[in-house]
């Protein structure tokens, strides 16, 4: 008699376990048990798993960046024309800290962005991979007041306001649930500019994208 299996689709949190009495009648005859595993009271574990159509996920991250008074673009993402690549942007992080004091207002603002160049191009030795055995990264990070073309704005992280030394949280910048994917396309990227700036901020700047 082969064997059936009976899935049950966990219920959400808060909701009436779901109970399951009698058998599984097969064909062409004779009965089996079934065994309902009750999904709130019992474990269940989840290991994340990278999708197959994606090459490679990718971190890079800068720490104590020194601010700069005039307008600046500190860090930007792009996917170089003729990649064959597109890029999934998956979140951004921001903090900054004072060295001594600061009053300075204006937000480090993230920007849709074409034609990125010059700046320093980082080696793709400083990405971090998420697993060891992806290829190596085609996006390009720079640093170092990179030009570029801006587009529309996406966000805004304060700097840190302090008269001595002070700090922001972390802030997180995901994408938004049900949104789909942030995508870059070739020629397409992200940078992050700050339009006045303090000697004294220190930014610590960190971005994930993976590459398909």
């Amino acid at each position: 008699m082969p064997e059936s299996t009976v899935a049950v689709v966990n219920p959400q949190p808060g909701n009436t376990p779901l109970t399951v009495t009698g058998t599984l009648t097969t064909t062409p005859s004779g009965t089996q048990n079934v065994n309902i595993t009750n999904p709130l009271t019992d474990p269940v574990h989840v290991t994340p798993v990278k999708d197959n159509n994606i090459d490679g996920v990718y971190v890079y991250s800068a720490d104590e960046v020194p601010g700069v008074a005039a307008a600046n673009n500190y860090l930007s993402l792009y996917n170089p024309t003729g990649s064959g690549k597109l890029l999934y942007v998956g979140g951004i992080f921001v903090s900054c800290v004072t060295a001594g004091g600061s009053t300075v207002t204006a937000p480090m603002r993230g920007y849709r962005a074409t034609a990125v160049s010059a700046g320093t191009l980082q080696a793709a030795s400083t990405i971090a991979k998420f697993i060891s055995a992806n290829p190596t990264p085609i996006a390009e990070i720079r640093t170092g007041n990179p030009t570029a073309t801006l587009g529309a704005s996406l966000f805004n992280s304060p700097p840190a306001l302090s008269a001595g030394s002070g700090s922001t949280a972390v802030h997180q910048v995901l994408i938004p649930p049900n949104s789909g994917p942030f995508v870059l396309a070739e020629g397409e990227g992200l940078v992050l500019r700050e339009t006045t700036g303090d000697v004294d901020l220190r930014w610590n700047l960190s971005i994930s994208w993976a590459e398909a």
